[in-house]
Order: structure tokens, then sequence, then C-alpha cells
């Protein structure tokens, strides 16, 4: 039994199964009675009982209790609709009885009915994440599906956007319809601006529609991001060209959000004004190898960022600051050179090495090598 910041845990192996329960913020006494009790319980055979006594979906509230007060609502939503698409293969069975074969199964059944490899990996991500909670309450003894992989999924949908596809597609938002409000007609059409913050900054599209007019420090040239995917915060710095848009911006007197709706509130999706303007752009593509056309996407502005500050030769460390990368490797996933950048870098290759020095000597020209 340990203790992490103040919750006390019980953690143990038993006859080659792994055995691990969170008694929450209790006193160590209190922790210690109930570490002892549950030991008692596996050792007499009682404890495994209650994942044969719990149906999937009964487990399946429980869950979706706990993602509901636990997690960011977009990802309670998400477990939701993970939960909807595994109720009909495993609903009226144990949670003890679901194994790896089962998932296998039901993976394939995915697959062969057309489901993108990413959608299925999210009802993986969210029936696993069940089984791990299952273990912490107590209802299983290990974790059966710890070894069911997840489908490879293909960078073949990030997009880069070209200087040229950046006018276009700046040009498609000015011109594409957004609903405006008689009392309003200098602010409400957000759409170009919007993608303009995306592009100075690199942030996600919910921590754009996030912020806060008092999160935008213009004196100190830089933007609070308050609230995050990765539950951090960080500092974005402003440049001269988005200085001139948000103070812009801060003028509007309709509400607290530095973007906001007709009725003043936050935004919360993205409108349909921003998909006509990647069509009205041309921004379609047709993937060479499945034939399946892709359109540019609003996250896409944030693999942009990174292949320019990539391309720009910024460092890592700096990159994943601004960004708000936590690994190193989710950095170096959002860097994409463009063709041209990728033909400038062979170009330098036509050059004569700087190791190496023609020289004449006996009229005979010569090269001789000064590598060190």
């Amino acid at each position: 039994m340990y203790q992490r910041g103040k919750i006390w845990i019980s953690d143990f192996w038993c006859n080659g199964a792994r055995y691990k329960k969170s008694w929450g913020k209790i006193t160590k006494g209190g922790a210690k009675q109930k570490d002892e009790r549950y030991r008692t319980e596996v050792l007499e055979g009682k404890h495994d009982l209650k994942s044969k006594k719990i149906l999937f979906e009964t487990f399946a509230e429980k869950y979706l209790k706990f993602a509901r007060s636990d997690k960011k609502p977009k990802s309670a939503k998400r477990n939701q609709v993970s939960i909807n698409m595994l109720s009909p293969y495993f609903a009226g069975k144990p949670v003890g009885a679901i194994n790896a074969w089962a998932l296998e199964q039901y993976k394939k059944a995915r697959k062969d009915a057309g489901r993108a490899p990413g959608t299925i990996n999210r009802d993986i991500d969210c029936i696993k994440n069940m089984m791990k909670k299952a273990m912490e309450w107590g209802y299983l003894s290990r974790d059966p599906l710890r070894d069911v992989k997840r489908f490879e999924e293909t960078n073949n949908k990030m997009w880069a956007l070209t200087p040229e596809e950046e006018n276009k597609l700046l040009q498609a938002c000015e011109k594409s319809a957004q609903r405006e409000t008689k009392q309003d007609k200098v602010f409400a059409k957000y759409l170009k601006d919007l993608v303009l913050v995306a592009l100075k900054t690199g942030c996600r599209e919910s921590e754009i529609f996030n912020i806060r007019k008092v999160n935008v420090h213009l004196q100190e040239r830089f933007i609070e991001i308050t609230e995050s995917k990765t539950g951090q915060g960080r500092f974005v710095p402003i440049n001269d060209s988005l200085r001139d848009l948000l103070e812009r911006r801060l003028q509007d007197p309709r509400s607290e959000y530095l973007f906001c709706n007709s009725r003043g509130g936050k935004l919360t999706v993205l409108t349909n004004a921003f998909w006509n303007a990647v069509k009205e752009a041309g921004l379609i593509q047709i993937d060479a190898k499945t034939g399946k056309t892709f359109r540019f996407r609003f996250h896409d502005l944030r693999h942009s960022v990174g292949s320019r500050l990539g391309m720009a030769g910024k460092d890592l460390k700096t990159i994943m600051e601004i960004m708000g990368h936590k690994t190193t490797k989710m950095a170096m996933w959002y860097q994409h050179p463009t063709s041209s950048h990728k033909l400038d870098a062979v170009k330098s290759l036509d050059e004569v090495p700087p190791f190496f020095t023609p020289l004449e000597k006996e009229g005979e020209k010569k090269v001789v090598n000064l590598r060190r």
C-alpha cells in the first residue's frame, strides 16, 4: 500500500495477477483496514466474483458518470459515442467475460463496415480505459485488453499550407457568408480574423474559442492560454501583424471573448462558413493510394504553423513551448516541410563541399582533400 498525493492505493500481486485499487482521500488507518479486507477477499477468491455480476451496460453507465465529472466535456461526449457503438456487441455480457478475442472481433466487424481506423481507435481507447477503471474499482483482477493493438493511422491527411493556398483561403474567408446582426456588422464577420489568429499562434481551435479579452496582453506581447488539451496553460507571443489584429478585435463591445457568437457568448463550433471557404479556395485533394477525397481542416492551420517554424530553423524547444507540445515526438509530428523547401534542401548538394578546394599545380587541376 502506498500514497500518491493524498490518495491511498493498494497494489499487490496474487497468483500471477496484479490487484490495484484506489481508496481516495482517507486516513492511513482507514486505508490500511480497507487494504487488509481487500487482500483477504482476493485470497479467498471472493473478489473475482464481482466481475461476473456486473454487466457491460451497467458498468458503462458507471464509467460515463465518472467521465462526465472527471473528464473534459468533449472527452466525455466522445466516450458516449464510443459506448453507443460498443453496446450492440457487448451488452448483456459480464465485464469479466470481455476479453482480447472479443475486442478483436469488434475491430474486424467495424473495419468490414467501412469505418476509418481513427474512428475504431477511439472506441478501442474507450473500452481499454473502461477495463483499467474496472481494475481500479475492484471489478477485475487484471486487464484483459492490455495487449490489444490499435489500428495504424496514416499521416497523409495532414496539410501544411503553401503561401499561395493561404492567400486563396483568406480571400475565400473574407467573402464567405456569415450571419450578421443588425446591431453590429463590424465585428460579426470574424472568420478571416479567426484563421489569421490560428496561423499566427498555432493555437488549437478550442484554445482560440476560450480566449478572453483579459487573456490578451498587448503591452507585454503575449496571449495567456488558460484552457488547453493538455490541461497546462502557456504564454503565446504576439508578433506585429497579430498585434494589429488583436487591437482591433479587443474593441468589439459585444462580449468578454475575443471571438463570440451573435449573442455575445463563447463560440463552441466552427460554422459552415469555414467549410464553404475551404471549398471556394479549392483546398480539397484526392488520396493517391485510397482514392478518397479529403479537405483541409481547421486543425491543419496548426500543422502549417509547426511546419513553418521548423522550416525557419527554429529550435525544437521553442516550437514546443509556443504550440504547447509536451513531447518532442508530438512536436515532430506537426512538422511537414513543403515540396519547395525539400527541393531547396537537395539543391545544396549541387554546391562544392567547403572541405574540397580546387588547386592548380604544374598545369593540372587537382582537388586536395582538406577534410579534418
